[in-house]
């Protein structure tokens, strides 16, 4: 049996009563709630992260480990002398796995993350005399012979770069005396500058001399040093030559994958990657409201400048966003790049009305104008409705009588004074109690109390998206009123699953 630890292995959370309860599994390895119930919503891996064996029960029903609910807060000391293991660099997690496709080793995290839709292996797995993990490991000799590859490569640049600054060095007594000659023309020029404007009330016999001989000095003069063009060419030399080092440093994403960004920084490689016509199967850009991607429009101009292929976008955080809050002009860069993008996009209903195209966005109500334009419309489906607050509540009866089919609701910041308001919306656009209703609360702010109500008047919720945080809540709620539901936490892994 696995060794009873005071911490969950996959989100290196301590135990606790609540969300982060220890719950073991048949092959004797224990994690918390919380990863368990993650793992469980998703079937490809409904499976213990370790050892890979099946979870043959859902998450409620598997025997909590009240042992290992540690009685004090205090942190677990570490082994003397242990060697220190290292982490992901991101979410401070164990790199306990390795992504084939990127060829990187990644956390748990990441591979339910970033790396979502590559495949993954437990790096235990790989040292196991397995033959499902043989075609792996015969590729890692491989990455590690491009790597050394690749820093032989810049090891050569590095040392063309270091005999062209010496060159440069060597220039320099050259540089100097042109430099000298320029400040003498400097002190020359202002000195003219000045006669010429004294010689304009002067009465001076000698004045058309005296500007005559100006004028002869008023071109410009760079010639004088001999060793300019020689000591441009060696700028150049070594401005190509730390660009082709700064290339070859420079990560670039896996060809013939599909890229998940999620970052300002793999963004730029997805860029620099398609700049050496590098491409992926499938382009992802995911932008949330708890990891945004600033300068979205900006980076999604550049990646569709260099992508000759579709850009699916989620841009969850502006789609979200509060009321009021502008967009930054996030919306006529979509609707610019339309004919590159797709799934999952989002516009007001002024946009969808206007260009006629609804059925390739998703529509964010923000205001109560917004409403008399979905009567507009007409009949199309929309995937994915977002109602911030202070749209009116009759926006429901709007879409029903529009024909308007809508797949999933979006309700960001949801408190329990919003309950009734949700609840009419929801209900005079079903048809009936038992038409079912998907749920998106990215920052629901209910209490208990809130939960009970939502489940109460909404009884038709099949789906129900949600923070992290409130996973222990909901599931309380729902076996009490509607046991049917599926409540499903707000992840990259699910997210992806709308487009």
């Amino acid at each position: 049996m696995a060794s009873a630890t005071i911490e969950c292995d996959v989100c290196n959370e301590k135990f606790d009563s609540g969300n982060h309860k220890p719950l073991g599994l048949t092959c004797g390895h224990t994690f918390c709630f919380s990863c368990i119930k993650r793992l469980c919503n998703v079937p490809e891996t409904k499976n213990c992260p370790k050892c890979r064996k099946p979870i043959s029960q859902d998450a409620d029903q598997l025997p909590v480990i009240f042992a290992l609910i540690p009685t004090n807060e205090k942190s677990r000391p570490s082994a003397v002398g242990s060697p220190t293991e290292a982490l992901c660099p991101q979410h401070q997690k164990a790199l306990d796995y390795l992504c084939v496709d990127c060829m990187e080793s990644v956390c748990f995290t990441c591979s339910r993350g970033t790396h979502a839709m590559h495949k993954i292996e437990m790096i235990d797995d790989l040292l196991q005399d397995n033959e499902n993990v043989n075609d792996v490991w015969a590729k890692i000799r491989p990455t590690l012979q491009k790597k050394l590859d690749s820093v032989s490569s810049v090891v050569t640049l590095s040392d063309e770069l270091s005999d062209v600054i010496e060159d440069i060095i060597k220039m320099k007594p050259y540089f100097d005396g042109w430099k000298d000659l320029l400040l003498v023309q400097k002190v020359s020029t202002e000195q003219d500058l000045q006669a010429w404007d004294a010689s304009v009330t002067s009465h001076d016999g000698n004045k058309r001399l005296d500007c005559k001989e100006i004028l002869c000095r008023l071109k410009l003069n760079f010639s004088d040093n001999g060793k300019l063009p020689e000591i441009k060419a060696l700028l150049d030399a070594a401005a190509k030559t730390s660009a082709s080092l700064e290339l070859q440093t420079c990560e670039v994403m896996p060809t013939g994958k599909p890229w998940i960004i999620t970052s300002s920084e793999e963004g730029e490689r997805a860029v620099a990657s398609l700049s050496n016509n590098i491409k992926p199967s499938r382009l992802v850009v995911l932008s949330t409201h708890t990891r945004p991607i600033p300068g979205l429009g900006e980076l999604l101009s550049r990646l569709a400048a260099h992508h000759t292929g579709k850009i699916s976008l989620l841009p969850l955080d502006y789609f979200w966003r509060p009321t009021g809050q502008s967009d930054g002009g996030l919306e006529t860069i979509v609707h610019k790049l339309r004919g590159g993008l797709q799934g999952a996009l989002y516009c007001s209903p002024y946009m969808a009305a206007r260009t006629g195209i609804a059925r390739d966005y998703n529509i964010r109500l923000g205001r109560p104008a917004d409403v008399t334009w979905m009567a507009k419309l007409g009949g199309c489906a929309i995937t994915n409705v977002c109602c911030a607050k202070g749209v009116p509540n009759n926006v429901g009866t709007t879409l029903k009588d529009g024909g308007v089919e809508v797949t999933r609701w979006h309700f960001p910041d949801l408190k329990d004074h919003d309950v009734d308001w949700l609840s009419h919306i929801l209900s005079s656009y079903s048809d009936n109690r038992h038409q079912s209703v998907e749920l998106v609360l990215p920052r629901a702010r209910l209490t208990c109390e809130g939960i009970r109500q939502m489940f109460q008047k909404i009884p038709n919720i099949r789906v129900l998206y949600h923070e992290p945080d409130a996973a222990h809540l909901l599931t309380a709620a729902r076996r009490s009123f509607n046991p049917a539901a599926d409540c499903i936490e707000l992840s990259t892994t699910n997210i992806l699953q709308w487009i």
